[in-house]
Formats: C-alpha cells, structure tokens, sequence
C-alpha cells in the first residue's frame, strides 16, 4: 500500500513539475481535442462540452460551455399519459444554471499502459474559471466563480475517457432562485462534483 501511495505522488509530483502529456498518437502530434462531460454534484447535476488546444505539447488551454441543475423527481419527468392535466398544470420550478468556463490544462506524463488492452493512463488536472449568469429568478448572483478540475484520463489511440472529481466556488442557488426542494440555508457554498467524460483529439 505504501508503495502504491508513493507511485501516486510520485506521479503528481511529476503533473505539477513537468505539466506534460503527450499529444502524438503513432507518430501524428494532435493539438485540439474536444469533448463531453457528465456528473453529479452537491447541487444536482452538470454537463458541459468543449475543446481544448495544447500550443505546447504539455500545456494547453480549454473552453468549455454547459448547463448545472437540480435532479428532477421521477414523477417529474412527464412520460406517458400526455392526456393528464395533471402534468399541465404542474409549474417547472426546477433551478438550472447556465456555464462558461476557461481553464489551463495540465496534462501528466504516461502514468503506465495496460498493453494488452492498448490502454495509455496519465493524470490531468484544469484550474480555472466559471463565468455565469444567475438561474432564473436569482438577484445579484455570484458570476464568476474559482473552480478546479482533476482526474486520470485513459487513452486509447486518440479517444481520450477521464474520471474526475471537482471543487468549486459556483453555487446553483447563488441570488436565491426559486427551486423545487427549497434553497438550503447557505446559497453561496463550495459545490463538489464528480463525474466522468469522453474526448477526442484531432
């Protein structure tokens, strides 16, 4: 165990250090990738869609645009029964926040490969900034908010899969919006979120 937590840190060590992953895929360097990204967080779920260009093979920059809401309720989601008035009736008051976000992007040197799955593995990691308008209804919601990104990515020729986990300073409640489950007593918290996500480079 002590030797599988030294490796780890070795490895970050090396992210910070070196800010470095390789973008040549059999001989060919790729310097844009774009992708997508799903996940859950403290305040309901994110999806966000972007690229990201690496000028140096090691350092890049990435841009990024998506939507954070509330999860809805089953009974919420409207299907079947079209003929129910019920469903007509019912006010949408679930809270959504739309997202711009600017981030550097660090990529780790190749961690190890699974050579019998063709699997390369390097660490990543993305400070930056979310710039948002607030959910509809919200009064002088916080804007521009820290936020970073870290994870592994899993490489396979030039489809790139990441798991992450992410902290930041943007909040879904922040100006107090109407939402469905009531706002929570603190709007302008640290929000946690984790999630997983698929891009390509070319």
């Amino acid at each position: 165990m002590n030797r599988i937590i030294t490796i780890i840190f070795a490895a970050l060590v090396a992210a910070v250090s070196t800010m470095a992953q390789s973008n040549k895929v059999e001989g060919e360097t790729f310097i844009w990738e774009g992708g997508l990204t799903a996940g859950l967080n403290t305040d309901g779920w994110a999806i966000e869609g972007g690229v990201a260009y690496f000028p140096i093979q090691y350092l890049g920059l990435k841009l990024d645009i998506g939507v954070a809401g509330e999860i809805k309720e089953m009974g919420d989601w409207h299907f079947g029964d079209d003929d129910d008035d019920y469903y007509y009736d019912e006010p949408d008051d679930y809270t959504d926040r739309f997202k711009f976000r600017v981030a550097m992007a660090l990529r780790s040197p190749r961690l190890f490969s699974w050579k019998s799955q063709n699997l390369d593995f390097y660490l990543f990691a993305e400070p930056g900034l979310v710039l948002s308008p607030g959910a509809s209804g919200s009064k002088r919601a916080k804007t521009s908010c820290l936020d970073l990104k870290c994870g592994i990515n899993m490489q396979i020729d030039r489809a790139v899969m990441s798991l992450g986990y992410g902290v930041s300073d943007f909040s879904l409640y922040s100006g107090w919006p109407v939402s469905h489950y009531g706002l929570p007593v603190n709007v302008d918290h640290t929000t946690h979120t984790v999630f997983a996500g698929i891009s390509y480079k070319f």
